[in-house]
């Protein structure tokens, strides 16, 4: 039960942070008529200030104490805030053309930062819950499959789900729907934060100021590299996530597939990720990231040669490259614990929250960049929302649903090869740690 409870507050946040991720750009453009090199600058500054919320948020987790620990609280805290703003954020409230960018701003930030209270105290649940290195691997995999299945629905139902619930009213339809995925993240929320439970207490004896705790992140080389190849990975994930979309609308004129193009991705992502911890213990996470991403390049440039024509192949391509790349980011973030180990086997000093909110900065860093990239390279396409596309802007839209991702894959791909540390290079650090306790 308590496997299950920690991945439901994940999958409570990525219900919404995916739905966000696959569809505000297409809200923003085809619904509410903005246009890309606008959205390009709002995607760009709100990630950015979005992120730098999180290292304040890990300051603030790591002093947080209370009966309920330090980070299951904030599952309770936020459930109704990121409801509320999710909602906000697909609501159009027709303040004129300056108001209406002045709302996007406030709402997107704003959730933005119950993005920050929710990931941060989530990912540093890892290392509190336990510090048996298989056990991670588990909980990360479990946790994993309900995030993948919780995405799985959130993607591939909103479309259905925008028809039926708007009527034909793409605006009150993706409200609506942004309604109802809300409604399912405070329950997930709450049932977490009933079934998980804080085990791994570890005080800080001393007061660190600003300059020691940021040697946690200075000196700390396992987690500069793999927060480099997470960043890549992100990149590259969240411009394909961004635009299939757009495929299906405007390259393949078939806006219906893409139900059967998340099912098939996301759906495959869960049949990968089963086999995650059999074969991580057995040959290693690093070596299992490394060769799952090499594997996942033959499928995104598969889909840069096939045909728009070619429907089952395309739906091939988007059921491998499923099953192939997410692997990588259920084993980074299960990593991560490792690192804040390493991070107080070397320093002497238990940063969690500031270890965790560095990644989270990454990853929202990475959604900026893709989101940004690909709203400005669309709207220099000659992209026209809603019309009979360009080449130009066909080539584009393809570019990015292929050899741009891939290119970021195998970027992540080099940089995680110089990750140093071993499944027994961390037993023994725990060991020690124990000791030290």
């Amino acid at each position: 039960m308590e496997r299950i409870g920690y991945g439901a507050g994940d999958m409570s946040y990525n219900i919404i942070f995916q739905f966000v991720n696959a569809y505000l750009l297409f809200y923003y453009t085809d619904v509410d008529g903005i246009k890309p090199a606008v959205i390009a600058t709002l995607f760009l500054v709100v990630r950015v200030l979005d992120a730098v919320c999180d290292p304040i948020m890990g300051s603030i987790l790591d002093k947080t104490n209370t009966r309920w620990g330090k980070a299951r609280p904030y599952l309770l805290w936020v459930a109704l805030p990121l409801a509320l703003f999710t909602v906000l954020c697909f609501t159009t409230p027709h303040f004129g053309l300056t108001g209406n960018r002045i709302y996007a701003y406030a709402t997107y930030i704003l959730l933005g930062m119950t993005f920050s209270m929710q990931t941060i105290p989530v990912n540093s649940l890892t290392a509190r819950i336990t510090n048996n290195l298989q056990e991670r691997t588990i909980l990360t995999t479990v946790r994993m499959i309900l995030v993948y299945i919780g995405i799985l629905l959130a993607i591939s139902c909103a479309t259905p789900l925008v028809s039926f619930l708007g009527g034909g009213d793409q605006s009150r339809g993706f409200q609506l729907t942004a309604l109802v995925y809300a409604m399912a993240s405070v329950a997930l929320n709450l049932y977490s934060f009933f079934t998980v439970r804080e085990r791994v207490v570890v005080e800080n004896k001393e007061k660190h100021g600003i300059k020691k705790t940021l040697t946690v992140l200075v000196k700390n080389k396992p987690l500069l590299i793999l927060g480099s190849a997470f960043l890549a990975f992100a990149i590259g994930f969240n411009i394909r996530l961004s635009t299939a979309l757009y495929y299906f609308t405007y390259n393949m004129e078939a806006k219906g597939l893409n139900f059967m193009g998340t099912l098939l991705f996301f759906g495959a992502a869960l049949i990968s990720n089963m086999f995650i911890p059999l074969l991580a213990q057995k040959w290693g996470r690093k070596t299992i990231m490394i060769i799952s991403g090499i594997v996942s390049l033959i499928t995104y440039f598969g889909l840069q040669f096939t045909p728009y024509t070619s429907i089952p192949l395309i739906l091939f391509w988007f059921f491998t490259s499923g099953f192939f790349t997410t692997p990588i980011n259920t084993l980074v973030w299960g990593m991560l614990a490792d690192t804040v180990d390493y991070a107080e086997w070397k320093t002497k000093v238990r940063a969690d929250g500031v270890i965790i909110s560095s990644m989270s900065f990454l990853n929202k860093l990475g959604v900026a960049i893709a989101g940004s990239f690909s709203a400005f390279y669309l709207g220099h396409s000659g992209y026209v929302a809603d019309m009979t596309q360009s080449i130009s802007s066909l080539e584009a839209i393809k570019n990015l649903n292929a050899i741009i991702p891939a290119v970021f894959i195998l970027l992540s791909v080099i940089i995680m090869s110089f990750y140093p540390l071993s499944e027994k290079k961390c037993q023994d650090m725990m060991t020690e740690l124990e000791q030290r306790r």
